[in-house]
């Protein structure tokens, strides 16, 4: 198999796996979303203020951290799409 190849099917697998990871993180952030706005309309009734505090703090951290890393994926999507338009001996 030539490097030509090899380097295609790399890249290919790469650009898949990056498609899968920035769908799982765009739907992990609207969850994450709907869990805050959850917790934060839940009546206070039900949960120590604390406890509701508490989770709405972790998960409003969890959203940043999913939007950093979804920041991280993108960039690097936007990085293999300007590769290719650079090397386009090694598209299909």
């Amino acid at each position: 198999m030539n490097a030509t190849v090899q380097s295609k099917r790399e890249v290919e697998a790469a650009h898949t796996l990056l498609s899968e990871a920035a769908l799982l993180f765009d739907e992990s952030h609207a969850l994450t979303f709907a869990l805050v706005m959850a917790l934060a309309h839940t009546p206070r009734k039900e949960f120590s203020h604390q406890e509701i505090d508490g989770l709405c703090q972790l998960a409003y951290e969890l959203l940043n951290k999913l939007a950093k890393a979804n920041d991280i994926f993108r960039e690097t999507r936007q990085n293999h799409k300007a590769f290719f338009l650079k090397h386009d001996d090694l598209r299909y």
